[in-house]
Parts: C-alpha cells; sequence; structure tokens
C-alpha cells in the first residue's frame, strides 16, 4: 500500500510528464495559428514558460527522489500511459482543457504536499499553479472575442477582423 508521501511522489512524476506533453501540444498549436498573431505570441509565450516548469519540475522531481528513502521507484511507464490517455483528452479546445487539467493537477499536489507536511513542494506548485491560472483567465477572458471574429470572418470573409 502507497503511503501519502509515496502517492505525492508519484504525481510529481506524472505532472512532469503532463509538462513535457503541454510542450509538444503548445508548440504543435503555435505552429498551426497563422490568423491570430496575438494567439500565437501568447502561446508562444506560454510554450517558452511551460518549457521552463517543464526543466524545473523534473529537477525538483529529481531532487526530491534522491532526498527519498522509502524505494520509490521511476515510473516510467505510468509517465507513457499517461502522455497517451492525455493525447485524446485535447482533441477539440486543447489550451483551455489542458489548462483546466493542469490547474486541476496542481491543486491536489498541493493538498498531497500539506498532508506530508511539505512547505517546499507546496510551494513550488502553488508558484506552478497561479501561471496556470493566469494563462486560463486570458483564455477565458479572449475566447469570446476571438469567437466572434471567428464567425464574423465566416459570414463576411472579405472584412478584416
Amino acid at each position: 500500500m502507497a503511503t501519502v508521501k509515496d502517492r505525492l511522489m508519484q504525481w510529481l512524476d506524472e505532472a512532469d510528464a503532463m509538462e513535457k506533453h503541454a510542450e509538444t501540444m503548445l508548440n504543435a498549436i503555435a505552429q498551426r495559428i497563422a490568423n491570430y498573431q496575438d494567439v500565437k505570441s501568447k502561446i508562444e509565450g506560454h510554450l517558452q514558460e511551460a518549457q521552463e516548469l517543464a526543466d524545473a519540475l523534473q529537477a525538483y522531481v529529481e531532487t526530491r527522489r534522491s532526498e527519498d528513502t522509502s524505494g520509490w521507484k521511476d515510473s516510467s511507464g505510468q509517465r507513457v500511459a499517461m502522455g497517451q490517455g492525455l493525447g485524446g483528452v485535447f482533441a477539440g479546445n486543447e489550451d483551455i482543457k489542458r489548462e483546466i487539467t493542469d490547474i486541476s493537477c496542481y491543486n491536489l499536489l498541493i493538498e498531497a504536499a500539506a498532508a506530508v507536511g511539505d512547505s517546499e513542494t507546496r510551494a513550488v506548485c502553488e508558484e506552478i499553479l497561479h501561471r496556470e491560472e493566469v494563462m486560463l483567465d486570458w483564455l477565458k477572458k479572449y475566447l469570446a472575442s476571438a469567437t466572434e471574429d471567428y464567425l464574423d470572418q465566416e459570414e463576411n470573409p472579405s472584412a478584416q477582423t
């Protein structure tokens, strides 16, 4: 039976895999966007941030794992399975769905870190959560105007939006 600390380490590892998956997905989205330069710029900025977060999170997980003497094993099979499972989730509004998934993940990690008294892990996850919430807020605000612009272009292809 896994301890709370074991579960926290597993979830941190899964968050690491999630951030790596986000890098791939954001890169693909940024390459596809042509008509919305402000969105492309925001996605590219978030991609840079996601890459930095993934690198930092991986280093942090490795540090925590080396400090852990419980014998917790690296679960690369779980990373692959999680990456494959998440692949189908992002078929529609990819970035919004990813942000919601990330926010849920980091909320769980914050609670798990609190449960084991790990204030350092909690602080790291709270910082990442804040960045994800900022991106989601931007997406929610932008989505309405982007949808309206898109529909206007559909009705009036010659109109500049």
